[in-house]
């Protein structure tokens, strides 16, 4: 079973990677959407969204710093639901609806992600560290968390 983690840990960076790479690709597209959504200095926003997506998706695919590639990844989420996906501002039903979907897909991805920073990375990571008598940045021993 121990497969299933860096299995999981690449179907769940592998959408932080590309879009962190299509803000890069589409820099003027991604602007001036994040323009229409009000963002202060929205160029900026796009490329430093793009580092974090990038970088927290290479850390969580490695296994190498993943809880905090994850807990970069669940900031960017929360904080492009709330300010890109506002549902509750618009009037067409359809947009309403498109932006919903969207909101709720980051509240859930990010809710992954938390997971990933308290569990850790799983079996098969570039930085693994031993669970027996070590504990973790929350002082809550591995074999507290891990029940087998």
């Amino acid at each position: 079973m121990d497969v299933l983690a860096p299995i999981g840990r690449l179907l769940f960076s592998a959408i932080f990677i590309t879009s962190g790479l299509n803000h890069f690709l589409h820099l003027q597209a991604m602007t001036g959407y994040a323009q229409s959504s009000g963002l202060p200095m929205p160029q900026l926003a796009v490329l430093a969204s793009g580092v974090v997506l990038v970088v927290g998706g290479v850390c969580v695919l490695l296994g190498s710093f993943a809880r905090l590639g994850a807990a970069l990844i669940a900031l960017f989420l929360l904080t492009s639901a709330f300010t890109m996906h506002r549902f509750w501002d618009l009037a067409d039903a359809q947009l309403v609806q498109q932006q919903q979907v969207h909101f709720m897909k980051n509240l859930s991805m990010a809710g992954g992600a938390l997971l990933l920073v308290y569990f850790g990375p799983g079996a098969f990571s570039l930085r693994r560290k031993k669970a027996e008598g070590r504990r973790t940045s929350f002082g809550v021993p591995l074999r507290h968390r891990i029940q087998e």
